[in-house]
């Protein structure tokens, strides 16, 4: 039995709206019609579409608060914006803040039908990539939770490394990017031994050998999921130095992609801060030294200045100086 399409189109021109619903039903798809974006927001509430189509310049909402509303709650839905020519520009926008793809009026209805067909293929493809992803990223949620050391680590090293995205005045879909592959940063360590990640005391130098492996086996359970080959790079080097004494492949400074070394000032920084079996946390001052130290050799000189910026706007001390100022 064919699998139904559900279309939702958001328009304040009934002939627009009529349009699209005449086309899209003689090709069977289901379809809802939405005037403006309050009635919309109640149906996304109750319903779950596979495809959404919304005019960009609809008179209650603004295209980003529509789009993050959109993603909110029907997380797997292929979004597609619409505008006229003068608006065009803000469809392209668009797809900054997370949508799809996007179509410019008029509409040309037997062409719409025929792209609709391909969206309708790529929709189902990028939920199935969706659900595995989410599926891979409560893996690594569990992975984290099974130790008390480590419990938190990768939601923490998150939450540092889109600060410091933030912070440098990365895009939309580049902290999503990133934050997504924060969450998946150590999920290669499912294929160490246990013996080895739960070792309560100093590893020995095999042992370290066998950890520094992570990222390669994270690669390779990530790299069949097509959603991530944007993030997959950054969990792969997110170990590497800017001197190139790192691993997995010694890349060195920019030739290292931002996002890994964004990772791996957060991934320090959260590890030096936290309880280990082997010593107890470190003061945050000490750590923030240690990044100072390693400046220019192990980390971004200037990714390090970002996340100080953003720890002393979090009240945390990042010098000896009792004159430091605050960041506002």
């Amino acid at each position: 039995m064919k699998e139904s399409t559900y279309i939702l189109v958001v328009d304040d021109e009934q002939l627009v709206l009529d349009s699209f619903s005449e086309a899209f039903v003689q090709e069977g798809y289901q379809v809802t019609k939405a005037k403006n974006w309050s009635q919309a927001n109640r149906y996304l509430k109750t319903y779950q579409y596979n495809i959404i189509i919304a005019d960009v310049r609809l008179p209650d909402v603004g295209c980003q608060e529509m789009i993050e509303d959109i993603k909110e709650q029907n997380k797997y839905a292929y979004i597609i914006t619409s505008a006229g020519f003068a608006d065009i520009d803000t469809a392209m926008d668009s797809l900054q803040h997370g949508a799809h793809d996007y179509m410019s009026k008029p509409f040309d209805p037997s062409g719409i039908v025929t792209t609709m067909r391909k969206i309708v293929d790529k929709q189902r493809l990028q939920a199935d990539n969706l659900q595995l992803f989410d599926t891979i990223k409560v893996l690594a949620l569990a992975l984290d939770a099974r130790d008390h050391y480590t419990h938190g680590h990768s939601q923490q090293v998150t939450e540092y490394a889109v600060d410091i995205a933030r912070e440098i005045g990365l895009s939309f879909k580049e902290i999503n990017i990133i934050r997504d592959a924060g969450i998946l940063h150590d999920i290669g360590k499912i294929g160490i031994a246990d013996a080895i990640l739960l070792k309560p005391g100093r590893l020995t130098q095999e042992e370290y050998i066998q950890i520094k492996k992570h990222p390669v086996i994270g690669k390779k359970i990530l790299d069949p999921v097509n959603c991530l080959a944007d993030n997959i790079p950054l969990i792969y080097h997110h170990h590497e130095r800017i001197d190139g004494q790192g691993y997995p492949d010694g890349l060195t400074g920019d030739n290292i992609p931002l996002g890994a070394r964004i990772l791996s000032v957060a991934d320090a920084y959260q590890a030096m801060t936290s309880d280990r079996p082997y010593r107890k946390s470190l003061p945050a001052l000490i750590a923030i030294e240690e990044l100072k130290r390693f400046k220019g050799r192990q980390f971004d000189p200037d990714i390090v200045d970002a996340f100080l910026r953003v720890l002393r706007r979090m009240g945390i001390k990042t010098t000896n100086n009792t004159a430091e100022a605050p960041v506002t």
